[in-house]
């Protein structure tokens, strides 16, 4: 037989009779509020626990992998950049020393 709320009163209201009502609430309090079908078991911990290890798991392979993407693509730019950087300042460099051994 399911337990629902009517039922709980109903239980309530008996123990209310033979107990009293102090006795009534006492017992009441400490009956699991939800029907045990409800209720987690150590197992149900269990299982929810390897199950979020394992996405972590995946998450952290993920993130390592998308460092060293970056890390890749960090030293790829570095790198273009330096090389424009260099090849910026050695015309103008390159021209003044042309020029200066026209002059002189």
């Amino acid at each position: 037989m399911p337990v629902d709320d009517r039922t709980r009163l109903n239980l309530h209201r008996r123990l209310d009779e033979v107990l009293g009502p102090d006795d009534a609430d006492t017992l009441m309090a400490h009956l699991p509020p939800v029907t045990l079908n409800d209720v987690a078991t150590k197992h149900d911990l269990q299982a929810q626990d390897a199950l979020l290890r394992a996405e972590m798991s995946v998450l952290r392979s993920e993130v390592v992998g998308l460092r060293s993407e970056l890390r890749g693509e960090v030293a790829r730019t570095a790198e273009r950049q330096i090389r424009w950087t260099v090849s910026f300042n050695t015309a103008p460099v390159a021209l003044a020393l042309a020029a200066a051994r026209l002059l002189f």
